[in-house]
């Protein structure tokens, strides 16, 4: 604290002391018989004295005052500034009264008539001013703020307040560009402040849906988006984001997103972008798509809009989309959906249980689900994966008849296909191949979540995932009791043609 005050501390120390000693001073010099100079020198040290007074003040007040609170909030450089000139403005009128013995009175008078003649040529620059002082007292923002400046009826620009100073108010946008806006221009904006009143924002988008689409499915699959990003490009996890519906519409019902962000850990439009990526993916999987205009005119049979689980071809195709079953014929598709079981499980439902023996295998069509694991044998269960539309689990139960090795809960209000070890047994049994085909599917997917698979180069991975599928192949060759034959030139022939994976 003492360092910053050493030089104002001396330059007031030397004309204190001059004015103390003036006298000797200029006998030292020998300038005692000058008149001009005996006049003048007084007034010149003087003036010294009370220009360094207030040079330590603003020394003063910086050290005690503004370094202080700048360490806990921010402090606006204009505060400092505005400070600082009137320290000097009291410093400057007791020169005029004390050190030159004039009135006060005409002196602020003839300051007044000067200020109003440049007031009138700086009119813009003092409103820029004034408005940045009303800002600094109002305080509608402070320095690390997230703010949007409405510019028109398409918004503005947004970022972070890095500086408020004398005539600009400056912004960092989240593409690491500045953004200076006068003072002037910013008072008469609507400001949107998503750092206040608390550091969290509430942002919302809406999604049309046709009226043929079950409001409970719908708020299935839109909360199962939008909860997927929850924790990522700053969307946050708490409070929840949720799905409901906003109204109806003449495109259809609208449903209304709610997430919330965090302006200090991504902007809106990172944030934004994220939920409405997961929310398309979502209604693909789930085979739905946002309504269209209804002043449509088809002279065509009308577009496919939505997948129906109860119908078969439409089972079909949600099973064709699911990486374990692409590499199956038409037909083996068809006799698999046909046996594919309905299952519905409310939010917080167990749908399986770490230990447990298991028959079946899910895909997951429409919700979201938790993967819970204890990581130590003491200690709770916690989630460390979650699983969204179009993925598949249990799968080693169904294949091989290994024990449940992950606890499933459902996240959201959630709709899967169950399919039994029988359904793909008949599969298997009436063409081994399609053990090959399934084990090939099941051993891509685990090195592809594999931490050291990643670190492997091509050829090892490949080398390893021909292991895998080896492995995998016998154990459901085992579990469903197939034996194996020798197989004919035309009967390898026949299967390489139904299937590019045999």
């Amino acid at each position: 604290m003492i360092r910053p005050l050493i030089v104002p501390l001396f330059v007031v120390t030397v004309f204190v002391f001059g004015l103390l000693y003036e006298e000797e001073i200029l006998r030292q010099f020998g300038i005692a018989t000058i008149q001009q100079l005996k006049a003048i020198f007084p007034k010149v040290l003087g003036t010294g004295v009370w220009l360094s007074m207030a040079y330590l003040l603003n020394r003063v007040l910086g050290v005690v005052v503004w370094d202080p609170l700048n360490r806990r909030v921010p402090i606006p450089r204009l505060l400092r500034d505005v400070t600082a000139v009137l320290v000097y403005a009291l410093a400057v009128t007791g020169i005029v009264s004390a050190v030159f013995g004039q009135a006060i009175g005409p002196f602020w008078a003839a300051s007044g008539a000067g200020a109003i003649v440049i007031g009138l040529a700086l009119r813009n620059v003092i409103l820029d001013i004034f408005i940045g002082l009303a800002m600094n007292f109002d305080r509608p923002f402070e320095i690390g703020d997230f703010i949007q400046v409405v510019t028109g009826p398409m918004g503005g620009p947004s970022g972070r307040v890095v500086e408020l100073n004398w005539r600009t108010t400056r912004l960092i946008t989240g593409e690491g560009n500045m953004i200076v806006i006068p003072n002037g221009k910013l008072g008469d904006m609507i400001v949107t402040n998503f750092s206040k009143p608390a550091p969290i924002s509430e942002f919302e988008i809406s999604v049309f849906l046709d009226f043929d689409v079950p409001n409970e499915r719908a708020l299935r699959v839109l909360n199962a988006a939008v909860r997927s990003v929850a924790g990522s490009n700053g969307v946050l996890d708490d409070p929840a984001p949720k799905a409901r519906i906003r109204g109806v519409a003449a495109q259809g019902v609208e449903y209304k997103i709610k997430y919330f962000i965090d302006p200090r850990q991504a902007g809106p439009g990172k944030a934004r972008h994220a939920v409405w990526q997961a929310v398309l993916d979502q209604l693909h999987r789930a085979g739905l798509q946002p309504a269209t205009p209804k002043q449509d005119v088809f002279h065509a049979p009308r577009p496919q809009r939505q997948l129906d689980a109860q119908s078969l071809d439409d089972r079909v195709a949600l099973l064709s989309r699911v990486e374990l079953f692409q590499g199956l014929t038409s037909e083996e598709q068809m006799l698999l959906s046909a046996r594919m079981k309905e299952r519905l499980f409310k939010e917080g439902a167990l749908v399986i249980k770490r230990g447990d023996e298991g028959s079946s295998m899910f895909i997951l069509c429409e919700g979201l689900l938790n993967v819970m694991i204890a990581l130590k044998p003491d200690q709770p269960e916690t989630r460390v994966a979650r699983l969204q539309a179009g993925m598949f689990f249990g799968e080693m139960s169904a294949l091989t008849g290994e024990a449940r090795s992950a606890t499933i809960v459902a996240a959201t209000d959630t709709f899967a296909f169950e399919i039994t070890k029988d359904a793909i047994g008949e599969l298997v049994l009436s063409r081994p191949e399609v053990a090959d085909v399934i084990g090939q599917a099941v051993a891509a997917r685990k090195l592809r979540n594999s931490e050291a698979a990643a670190k492997t180069g091509t050829v090892a991975r490949a080398a390893e995932e021909k292991s895998m599928t080896a492995q995998l192949v016998g154990k459901m060759i085992a579990f469903f009791g197939v034996k194996k034959k020798t197989l004919s030139a035309k009967e390898l022939e026949e299967n390489a043609s139904q299937s590019p994976f045999s």
